[in-house]
Formats: structure tokens, sequence, C-alpha cells
């Protein structure tokens, strides 16, 4: 083999390492950024819109309970004083009326994998106890939701229940990833609704978090499976697959159906309860709920479609391995075959070369996103890949003086 060839293939196999290292540790960042974060919306939508690609749940398997209608007052301290004066109050989620709720799908559901509350329990209010009875004697899996304070501090909980930390990061103001811990340690609410389902264990380490022992992204881009336009709320589009429905309007409808069609209503059902009108978040899919969020995060992590599969990093390792090798040999030789001609001066070959570049690094992405639900993030590798280029150029294939016609 000539020395060239095997020098390239030295180069392509580290060259693909570290780009495969800095590929999987830009995935571990809490934000995407700028143009990625364009291209992320671009290749979702396409690839749900345009070629139909858009893998649901089965219909009727969740269903998602709105509590922004159902507030009680609850006395609150003067906030100059400090104390309570009678004449500031502060409005919380009825926890009579959640009490009712939990208690009549305790009665009347059947086979249900989870109910989780994407609520904080912060304040107390009179009917706590009658609510953590309740929670007691519950019979199927239940988790709760809490929060990181400003002061990166959880916050307190008034009711005894399992939880996971509900926090969104946001790029541009549109939602994309969910963290599986925060601050190292804190499951998320959709980490701690998997274990609750499932009981696969979970840890978080140095390289990454685990799940039932395989390794996983430790931020997940989110493919929302389920979005607003795919919702009935039982007396509009009846023909969509998921229900959002009221707790009050549910608590009124239960006190005259039959006992057969709550059931029916309720079995098999995740649940998710929440505050589906003032909790909401950008996203490229549009605005929504917070709590489809957390449902939408717990089905990617029930897909197994955050862990690092070795397919995955074959693939991307065999397209690495490939771009370095094929710059390595054309820096070697001094000619480029590249797809469009930019002229010869130095700009002209620089974009030419980035163009090229991203469109390789952009069909990995698709590609990536296609058969695996995992996006890359190609600004960053594409500004590698130009500092290798210069330092090969500048330090690997230098040629001396007097062949370069240099005078002194």
């Amino acid at each position: 083999m000539p020395k060239p060839h095997l020098q390239s293939l030295v180069f392509s196999t580290i060259n693909a390492l570290l780009m495969l290292g800095l590929t999987l540790y830009w995935l571990s960042l809490p934000r995407t950024f700028g143009d990625e974060a364009i291209f992320i919306k671009w290749t979702s939508l396409a690839k749900k819109s345009l070629l139909g690609i858009d893998a649901k749940p089965p219909p009727g398997s969740v269903l998602y309970i709105d509590v922004s209608g159902a507030k009680m007052l609850v006395e609150k301290p003067d906030p100059l004083y400090e104390e309570k004066t009678g004449y500031h109050n502060q409005a919380l989620t009825d926890r009579r009326q959640l009490a009712e709720l939990l208690d009549s799908i305790a009665v009347h559901g059947r086979n249900i994998p989870v109910v989780i509350i994407d609520l904080v329990f912060e304040k107390p209010s009179p009917d706590d106890s009658l609510l953590q009875a309740v929670l007691d004697r519950f019979p199927y899996p239940l988790v709760g939701a809490r929060r990181l304070l400003d002061n990166g501090a959880l916050s307190p909980s008034v009711i005894k229940l399992n939880t996971g930390v509900a926090n969104y990061l946001s790029t541009d103001s549109e939602f994309m990833k969910y963290p599986l811990f925060l601050k190292d340690t804190l499951p998320s609410l959709p980490l701690a609704s998997l274990a609750a389902v499932s009981g696969k264990p979970y840890q978080s380490n140095w390289y990454g978090p685990l799940i039932d022992g395989k390794w996983s992204l430790p931020k997940p881009i989110i493919d929302f499976k389920i979005r607003p336009r795919d919702l009935s709320d039982g007396v509009d589009h009846l023909e969509r697959p998921y229900d959002l429905r009221s707790m009050g309007t549910l608590l009124f409808e239960w006190t005259f159906w039959e006992a057969s069609d709550v059931a029916s209503l309720l079995e098999g059902k995740l649940i998710v309860i929440g505050d589906y009108t003032e909790d909401t978040h950008s996203t490229i899919f549009g605005s929504i709920p917070g709590p489809m969020i957390v449902h939408n995060a717990y089905l990617t992590l029930k897909e197994g479609e955050s862990l690092i599969r070795l397919p995955w990093l074959l693939l991307l390792f065999a397209l690495y391995a490939w771009m370095s090798r094929r710059i390595f040999l054309e820096e070697a030789s001094g000619k480029r075959s590249r797809w469009w001609h930019m002229g010869d001066t130095a700009v002209g070959r620089i974009v030419a070369d980035s163009i090229d570049d991203t469109f390789f690094l952009a069909l990995g992405t698709i590609l990536s996103y296609l058969v695996f639900n995992i996006h890359i993030n190609i600004l960053i590798l594409l500004v590698y890949l130009k500092v290798v280029t210069y330092l090969l150029n500048k330090y690997y294939f230098r040629k001396p003086e007097h062949l370069t016609g240099a005078k002194g």
C-alpha cells in the first residue's frame, strides 16, 4: 500500500474517533445553538409532515387531565409584614378535587401503567391531609413533580410522594432538550416515571447516564410524537386519538356516568395530570403544554431513542472516517474533488470546501435522525474540520521553502 494511503487510514481512524467524541460531548451540552436549532427544526418538520414518518403510541393509550380550571384560594403572608393579615391570597390547584379524581381512578381504573402529576406542592393547603391519604393508598405507580429553584436547591414539597424534577431547557425560546438528570444526580420527571413503570434502574456517571445498564444521551432532543393537533377534548375533534379532559368536567360527568363508562375511559391508559393552559412552552411544533412535553420525553426514553447504540456509533464513525481520509488525500495531492467551482482564490477554495463538508455532515445528521431519531450538531464539526485542514496544510504537508520558490 502506498505510504500516503497508509497514513490516510491512520489519520482517518484517529480523526473519526476524535469527531465521535466531539459529537457525544456536544450532544451532552444543555442547549443547541443558532443554525443547528434551525436545521433540527426543519429536518423534524420535513420528516413528520413531508415524508409522513411520524410514529405514535397506540390510540387511546394516554389520558391528559387539565387542572387549570380547578383552583382554590389560600391565604398567604403579607409580603411586607411576613404574616397572614387576611388581605393576601394565592391560587393553588384544588387539592380536594385532585384527591377526588385520584380516588375515582383508584376505584375504576384498570391496568394503568403510571399516573404522572406534573404539579408541584410547594405551598400548604387545608386539604393536604386528604390528598396525602389518597396518595398513600393509591394502587398504581404515581410520580409527582418538583423543580429546581433559582439558587439551585430542590423545591420543597408539603406532599410526600415519589417525584422527579420538571425543568425545561430552551434554545432561542424553543424547547428542544430534556435532561435526564439535573444537578448531576436528581432524576427528571420523565426518567422517574419510566423507572416507576418498568422498574428499570438508572444512575448518573461522569461519562453519561445509564438506564437499565445501557448508555444514554444525557440530554436527548425530544421527538414530539403527540402534539396538540392530535388531541380530542371529548366534544370536538372526536376522531383524534388522544384525550385532553378538564378535571372539573370529568368529576361532574362521573357523578352520572355508569361505572363501566368511567372504567372504559380509564382502562390501560397512562394518565398525565397538569396545567395545560398556563404551563406552556414554545417548541419547533408550536406551543405545547408542559405536561405533554413531559409525556413526550417519557416516550423518547420508553422507546429507547435516547440510548447510544452501536449501529449509530458505527454510522457516524464511517462517515467521519470517510470525510477525514478524503480531506487527507486531497491535501496530500493538492487536488480538489469538489462538486462546484468557486474560483482559484484562497477565499473561493475555503468557501467551496465548507459547502462540500457541510453537505456531507448534513447528510449524516439526516440519516442519523431518520434511522435513529438522534440529531447531531454539524456546526462545531465543520469548524473542527476547518481547523484540522489548516493544521494539515501548515505543519504536515508544508513544503520546504526552496521547493515553493520562496526567496530569502
